[in-house]
């Protein structure tokens, strides 16, 4: 129990910067302005959304005007993650860059749907992550019973949703809550025109972070 509790607590206090609460970072808009200074963007529920209204927020430093920026205006956003982890038993403290950016989720007749997502991979199949709540306003459950704060923990397969997302089409799901049920068939499907692909897929036990490792060979060998 003890041990337990030691796991819990390090792992909040190791948590120290989230994209969705003030962070080092620069937001750059499609206007070519350049922003540096804190920004925050939106927790969104599993079953909810902003309607493709979600804004980030922006402020030089900690005591000044806050600014907002709709994510239609929005081209990416570079955040400065600061998080703790444990090297040979001990204790240090590491950063990491990580992107965010406008994905679309589904097109619509007046207003495209878009979401901010983390660029995990980048080409003509591009992997993307986010974490989620449900409507309530509690933590989505993770894989093996954990728990998936919306925080970042220094590996972007903890996030609870990860899409996939070919040039100038539609983001689609490809796992949820990291529950993999039914995940190879919605692989093979999604990347049926890659034979040699599917073949590995269906021969193999997959685990989510393999994800960003099929989305590579798919666009070296496929895309």
């Amino acid at each position: 129990m003890r041990s337990t509790l030691f796991i819990i607590g390090f792992l909040f206090s190791s948590l120290v910067y989230s994209q969705y609460s003030w962070t080092p970072a620069v937001v750059t808009l499609k206007n070519g302005s350049v922003l540096t200074g804190e920004a925050k963007i939106p927790q969104v529920g599993a079953a909810f959304n902003f309607g493709g209204t979600e804004k980030v927020k922006f402020r030089t430093e900690r005591k000044s005007k806050k600014q907002k920026y709709k994510i239609q205006e929005v081209d990416n956003i570079l955040f400065t993650v600061t998080f703790n982890e444990r090297v040979n038993g001990e204790r240090i403290e590491n950063t990491a860059f990580e992107t965010y950016v406008p994905v679309l989720i589904s097109k619509r007749k007046r207003k495209d749907y878009l979401g901010f997502m983390q660029e995990v991979v980048v080409g003509g199949v591009s992997l993307y992550g986010r974490t989620v709540t449900q409507n309530n306003g509690a933590w989505m459950p993770g894989a093996a019973g954990t728990i998936a704060v919306p925080i970042y923990t220094g590996n972007w397969s903890q996030h609870n949703q990860l899409w996939v997302c070919r040039d100038g089409k539609e983001a689609e799901l490809i796992n949820h809550v990291s529950l993999f049920k039914g995940f190879k068939k919605r692989a093979a499907e999604y990347f049926e025109d890659c034979p040699s692909l599917v073949t590995q897929l269906e021969g193999r036990d997959l685990k989510k972070s393999d994800l960003k490792e099929i989305v590579e060979f798919y666009n070296a060998n496929c895309g």
